[in-house]
């Protein structure tokens, strides 16, 4: 793939691809299926292996094209959607909005103020089209980020089904394509398995402010990739867990191997053997690298993989006690 050029050059939407050497009785491969008839007797061009480092030219386009779908249907012909805005003496579209927060905010380039003129989303496509399509697999995921983020909270007064499709709709197309990305609560993170990112959307979503502000900060701390911190992941995972259970035994001056001890004694009727599960993680984080403490005199080495281990476990345990205290008749509040 080209590199995106490092001044604010546009790339040239043309591509020059070098035509294989074909033998007398070969044919050049013209189409790119998935899931068709050569898929299924082994023969296939597309990419089988999960893409995390880069993406084929498939996937790009196709996330080119899910890009422009979106945009259209909110612009164009989404009922509700699509209202003009009076600014003075014209009107205006959430296009125009959209295209002054691209040129600005992440391309970088001067935008026109003159009160007369309005932005067409069409044309800053393009634009979007080439990065897509050119550049780095991170800045790709940059901006299906942007967009995504975009439109969810340009559009938060409609419903909840509204913004869970914007979301779906990129994950539905990360999962075909074999990307190793997956939106879980409005940020991209490294996470494939879909039972994995189920649990941890839940536990975004639960009821207990402190529980659910725990695990959205490990969420936040594992998807940046670029200023690791999976110390401060599994800290706020295990302190989702010791919130929920601090609600649950009404003690705010409990740790959780205390709270889980006492869990019994409000009718929760907890397994011997992943109580005593939870209670040894709990002594991993008191041990490990100085995970819920200061560093002192040690580094953390904490991996990628063991935060995202503690982040899945930790979400299915708060899930797991929110429902249970739900049976108890815990108030969800």
């Amino acid at each position: 793939m080209k590199k995106k050029n490092n001044d604010n050059q546009h790339i040239s939407q043309s591509h020059d691809f070098e035509k294989p050497v074909l033998g007398e009785n070969e044919r050049r491969s013209m189409i790119h299926v998935r899931g068709a008839f050569s898929e299924s007797i082994g023969i296939t061009n597309c990419i089988m292996q999960m893409q995390y480092n880069d993406f084929d030219e498939r996937t790009r386009m196709q996330i080119s094209n899910q890009l422009r779908m979106l945009l259209e249907f909110f612009f164009e012909k989404g009922s509700g959607f699509n209202k003009q805005i009076q600014y003075k003496d014209i009107h205006r579209t959430g296009g125009h909005d959209f295209c002054v927060c691209m040129l600005s905010d992440v391309f970088c380039e001067r935008i026109n103020l003159d009160r007369d003129y309005s932005y067409n989303w069409r044309a800053i496509f393009d634009m979007i089209h080439n990065v897509i399509m050119d550049a780095p697999y991170n800045e790709v995921l940059d901006m299906v980020w942007v967009i995504c983020n975009w439109l969810a909270e340009n559009y938060n007064s409609y419903t909840m089904q509204v913004q869970k499709y914007i979301y779906d709709t990129m994950n539905n197309l990360f999962e075909n394509e074999y990307v190793g990305y997956r939106f879980v609560g409005r940020k991209i993170v490294p996470i494939t398995d879909k039972h994995e990112i189920k649990e941890i959307e839940t536990a975004c979503k639960n009821p207990f402010d402190g529980c659910r502000s725990h695990i959205q900060k490990a969420v936040d701390f594992l998807a940046d990739r670029e200023h690791k911190d999976y110390k401060n992941c599994i800290k706020e995972s295990i302190c989702a867990v010791e919130s929920i259970c601090k609600v649950i035994v009404e003690d705010e001056n409990a740790d959780l191997s205390k709270a889980i001890k006492k869990l019994k004694d409000n009718g929760l009727q907890l397994h011997s053997a992943l109580e005593l599960a939870f209670i040894k993680l709990y002594a991993y984080t008191s041990d490990k690298g100085g995970i819920r403490h200061s560093e002192g005199m040690f580094e953390s080495n904490v991996t990628f993989e063991e935060a995202k281990y503690m982040l899945v476990s930790c979400s299915a345990f708060v899930n797991y006690l929110v429902a249970e205290y739900g049976k108890l008749g815990g108030k969800n509040e």
